[in-house]
């Protein structure tokens, strides 16, 4: 399934607001800073002198590519053919996600990107405490191993809590990060972990809508 794409020839779909602040996340999670302020450095960051974005590289870059199951070929040519197409989707996705954001994302995802993130950045302590109680013990005892997953979990219980958005609509879009980024059980624990983290919060009354967060993710 192809991205959509707005008038301008940007990405306006809310998966790759998701996605982007995902890397945003990871990004300040491996130098220790703060997602907020790493993401406005990005969107002003100056442009390196001669360079130039294809934005035809957007139309063939695919959100929901997944890895999956290992893939066997029956002869040479397509095993051939099957590596120069992994090569391609691989320099695609190396150019989208290297790009500045503003060429590559529309101004409302650009929003939506930053909101997340400062859900983020203001329910981490707390958030912090719930996956040590719902994440399995090989994560939490390796942390440094698990940064995309926790990242993940992190954004997903944040857009829950803070910016209102149906769980439903949240946990699948966190298992379809999990799918593309993340490897091995991921999304099945991240399933797991968020459906017991919505269930504490409705036990507790928290959980609650917003409407105008309901008008960018439908």
């Amino acid at each position: 399934m192809l991205p959509r794409i707005d008038k301008s020839g940007r990405f306006c779909s809310p998966r790759a607001a998701r996605e982007l602040a995902l890397l945003i996340a990871y990004a300040a999670c491996l130098e220790g800073s703060d997602p907020v302020r790493l993401f406005e450095r990005r969107m002003n960051a100056r442009r390196e002198p001669g360079y130039e974005f294809d934005k035809d590289s957007l139309l063939e870059y695919n959100h929901m590519s997944f890895g999956g199951p290992p893939v066997t070929t029956e002869t040479v040519e397509e095993a051939d053919e099957l590596l120069r197409n992994n090569e391609k989707e691989s320099a695609i996705e190396a150019e989208v996600l290297s790009a500045p954001p503003k060429l590559v994302y529309g101004k409302l995802i650009l929003r939506f990107t930053r909101k997340l993130l400062v859900a983020v950045v203001d329910k981490w302590n707390s958030h912090v405490l719930v996956i040590d109680k719902v994440a399995p013990p090989n994560w939490k005892n390796e942390p440094a191993g698990r940064i995309l997953e926790l990242c993940i979990l992190h954004l997903a219980m944040s857009e829950i809590a803070v910016l209102g958005t149906r769980h439903q609509i949240v946990i699948n879009e966190a298992v379809d990060l999990a799918k593309r980024f993340c490897d091995g059980a991921a999304p099945r624990i991240i399933n797991g972990c968020l459906r017991t983290f919505v269930k504490d919060l409705e036990g507790t009354g928290i959980t609650r809508a917003s409407e105008t967060t309901q008008e960018v993710v439908s």
